[in-house]
């Protein structure tokens, strides 16, 4: 009985985490590129339970659980079995929406623009770009966009970024935007406004297949009707969960209180 408790508030503790997720992700449904985040429950088995009770020799020794990020919800689920969740980003190209905005770039293919911040260089798939009192490319948060030499001073009267990424003003050559990309998968990690490191550092290698297109916005790779069904699922299967727990504790009582008579 008491098993069964654990069982079933193992389960819980996942969807906890699921529902900060999805909630992240509906509230970044209008973010240019933003990316969004999805979560993978595994349940992992001591692999020499499975043995002897499938009649294979084993040595003996206590297994090893190895607890997939982020640990605080790894939960003991079972004899020797362990539920974790695991977090991954789906990189999937969002929908292309045209702004006629020539300050609005968006990469169609594979490839991240590069940009300096104050940590360092960063890269993002964010589409709305601006120009600072510098008279730089920059991103909406103020992180400069980097050409293959430097910022890119944009002042004047026309921008033009063709499909190469050569970025043009007044018809004349200012520099070509870094479209920078990694192997896939990805191992990239989120830090602060859209922007992304590589897992372990690593400076990446120019995109091969990168067209980058004006006047467009790349929009979220989530949709926020997807994303809000999947809060309801998600509440639905916590709603059983704290049924079974209802129901086994008042059987727990139950059990309790006739053994007392007894």
């Amino acid at each position: 009985m008491i098993k069964g408790l654990y069982i079933s508030a193992a389960g819980m503790l996942p969807l906890s985490y699921r529902q900060d997720l999805t909630s992240n992700n509906l509230a970044n449904t209008g973010t240019s590129g933003y990316k969004q985040d999805r979560a993978f429950v595994r349940a992992l088995v001591d692999a020499s339970l499975y043995l002897s009770e499938n009649g294979f020799a084993t040595s003996g020794q206590p297994p090893q659980m190895v607890n997939i990020s982020p640990p605080a919800y790894s939960a003991a689920v079972g004899r020797a079995a362990s539920q974790v969740v695991e977090e991954r980003t789906d990189f999937s190209q969002g929908p292309m929406e045209v702004t006629d905005n020539d300050f609005n770039l968006a990469i169609q293919g594979d490839g991240f623009f590069t940009v300096q911040t104050a940590q360092g260089t960063q890269f993002t798939r964010s589409s709305n770009f601006g120009i600072n009192n510098n008279g730089n490319l920059v991103t909406s948060e103020g992180f400069v966009v980097l050409g293959a030499g430097g910022p890119i001073n944009v002042q004047g009267s026309k921008l033009t970024v063709q499909r190469n990424g050569d970025v043009l003003v007044d018809g004349i050559q200012r520099g070509t935007l870094r479209i920078t990309d990694f192997p896939k998968p990805y191992k990239l990690l989120k830090t602060q406004d859209n922007l992304f490191v590589p897992e372990g550092g690593g400076a990446g290698q120019p995109a091969q297949n990168a067209v980058v297109r004006q006047g467009v916005v790349e929009g979220a790779n989530g949709h926020p009707i997807d994303q809000m069904v999947q809060m309801i699922e998600i509440s639905r299967m916590f709603e059983l969960g704290q049924r079974a727990i209802r129901l086994q504790d008042e059987t727990l009582q139950q059990a309790v209180t006739q053994a007392g008579r007894i």
